[in-house]
């Protein structure tokens, strides 16, 4: 009984970590007005294009609802700074933010040095 008890506590562990690896979601925080993100993207790859997918999530009881979307793609290569427009006229509540790589191209982007603005 503790060998499988075990096992099934590290199997737990490992489809944790797998899905927080497809997409990561920030923390809730309370914003409003207008929303923005700024942040560094840098494509390790020097083939193909590569992208990120921005998402603003409002926390609800029920469950986190989409209020704002931004792509940000990156050639081959580049390293880049750039600010993108997730939402305005919001009401003062939690959200969050959940970035998710790759929607187009092959690219392996990289996210660093970032910071949700609202204004």
């Amino acid at each position: 009984m503790k060998k499988f008890s075990f096992i099934a506590i590290i199997m737990i562990m490992l489809f944790t970590f797998a899905s927080a690896a497809s997409a990561s979601t920030s923390v809730p925080l309370y914003l409003s007005g207008k929303v923005s993100y700024e942040a560094t993207y840098y494509n390790q790859n020097f083939n193909s294009w590569g992208s990120v997918t921005l998402t603003l999530l409002k926390v609800t009881p029920t469950g986190d609802v989409s209020v704002g979307t931004a792509y940000v793609s990156v050639r081959p290569g580049e390293t880049k700074t750039e600010k993108v427009l997730l939402a305005s006229n919001l009401p003062a509540d939690y959200y969050k933010l959940q970035i998710t790589y790759g929607s187009y191209g092959s690219g392996n982007v990289a996210v660093y040095a970032d910071r949700i603005i609202s204004e």
